[in-house]
């Protein structure tokens, strides 16, 4: 069964009265304020302030016939190219919104790591942290040891098999000339390896990750996690580019 017109109007964000109003004005064709009242039972001044509104929104027009205002319905497709307009206004505000929305993202939040211990807890908690199936983009440094400062090979081994239950994928970019340096076994944890272009240095490890960038050293006993999705992704492009540029391992 067709749905009534009255309820499809009223899905098109219009009130009982104004449908009312709308379907009246339709039977009567062009009408004035006070034939519309009379035939829709409502007020004077009730009828004048619907008639403005519909009309505000497009759904009739008004024109003088014989010194006197009247209103008319216009052509309902009219309604259907305004909708497809207004669309088309929405999908570009979406587009400048979202923009604007990752702009106006939350300030930037960091966290400072000292010593070995709070390092390998540091470590510890990103994993825990990953879910099934994320993925971590890391420059890395091998010759420079600096996972080696601060885990055991233990504790290495078993956060790395923590990642691979866990289905996490990581993308490891290296300086050329540190393959024999790579840590025996790495290969085996589900990272891809990928070597940077000659002359591309990097001495300290960098991670992305969620929402996250973490710069760490070993070597300094040092790292600083950045918690900002905007931040972390626009990174996490470099990082895509960088790893076009490079040569598989």
């Amino acid at each position: 069964m067709p749905t009534p017109i009255k309820t499809l109007l009223k899905h098109a964000d219009l009130s009982d009265t104004e449908a009312d109003v709308y379907l009246i004005s339709l039977r009567l064709g062009e009408a004035s304020v006070s034939e519309i009242a009379h035939a829709t039972k409502i007020s004077r001044t009730t009828a004048a302030s619907v008639l403005e509104r519909l009309k505000e929104r497009g759904f009739l027009t008004t024109q003088l016939s014989h010194g006197k205002k009247v209103y008319w319905i216009d052509d309902p497709h009219i309604l259907v190219e305004q909708g497809k307009a207004q669309l088309e206004v929405l999908e570009n505000l979406a587009s400048r919104l979202h923009s604007e929305y990752h702009q106006s993202d939350k300030k930037p939040t960091a966290e400072i790591f000292e010593t070995r211990e709070t390092l390998a807890h540091l470590m510890t908690k990103v994993v825990e942290e990953l879910d099934r199936g994320d993925e971590i983009l890391t420059f890395e440094s091998p010759s420079a040891k600096h996972y080696q400062a601060v885990l055991t090979d233990e504790l290495f081994h078993a956060l790395s098999k923590q990642k691979m239950r866990k289905g996490v994928r990581t993308k490891a970019l290296i300086p050329a000339g540190q393959e024999t340096s790579i840590r025996p076994n790495s290969l085996e944890h589900n990272i891809e390896i990928r070597v940077l272009p000659q002359g591309v240095l990097v001495e300290s490890s960098f991670w992305m990750f969620r929402e996250s960038l973490v710069l760490f050293s070993g070597t300094h006993t040092f790292a600083v996690r950045i918690n900002h999705r905007h931040m972390k992704e626009s990174m996490a492009n470099l990082f895509e580019l960088a790893w076009n540029l490079s040569k598989p391992l």
